[in-house]
Formats: structure tokens, sequence, C-alpha cells
């Protein structure tokens, strides 16, 4: 081989190597974002089931398939636990505030 191929060939390889390692290599900070994300939908699930089914015993309570005592003590866990989800969507808003923005544009 002559030295113009063999540089030529290096070339080929430099450029070949600057083009796919950014495809191959994992960005960290995207993955970050995406676990945060779905993190996120995660506690915006559990807050819309708990409201739901605040929802529900409220239906139910007022067609009378459900007594007062397990009516209140259903309400207070379910209240508990939309609170809970709420507290915790906070915090991630605290820690990523783009994807708390996006989840508010998203979910008016």
């Amino acid at each position: 081989m002559t030295l113009g191929a063999l540089v030529a060939l290096g070339l080929a390889v430099g450029a070949a190597t600057f083009v796919l390692v950014p495809l191959f290599r994992r960005d960290d900070a995207a993955d970050g974002a995406a676990t945060a994300t779905s993190e996120i939908q995660d506690l915006q699930s559990r807050h819309d089931m708990a409201l739901g089914a605040l929802k529900d015993l409220e239906d139910d309570r007022a067609t009378a398939k459900i007594d007062d005592v397990d009516y209140d003590a259903l309400k207070s866990k379910l209240t508990a636990q939309a609170v809970e989800a709420m507290k915790e969507l906070d915090a991630h808003a605290r820690t990523h505030p783009s994807i708390a923005k996006r989840r508010r544009t998203e979910n008016p």
C-alpha cells in the first residue's frame, strides 16, 4: 500500500469513529431525565387513581352502597395516598423543574 492509501484509510477510520461513537455512547443525563419522567408519570398515575377512588367512594356513599364507618376509613386512607403522591410530585418538581414544567403544560 502506498502512503497516500494509508493516510486515506486512517482518515476514513477516524471519520467513522467520530460519527459512530456518539450513537453508542450512553448519555447519563438523558437516562436520569427519562427515569425522573417515568417516576413522575408513576406518581401522577397514583395520584389520579386515588382521586378517582375518592370520587367513586363519594358516589357509593350518595347511593347508600357504603356505611359511614367504612366511608370514613376509606376516605382517610385514599386522601392520605393522594396527599403523599402530591408531596412526592412537588419534591420531583423542585429537583427536576424542566420535567415538572413539561408535566404542567401536558396536564393543565
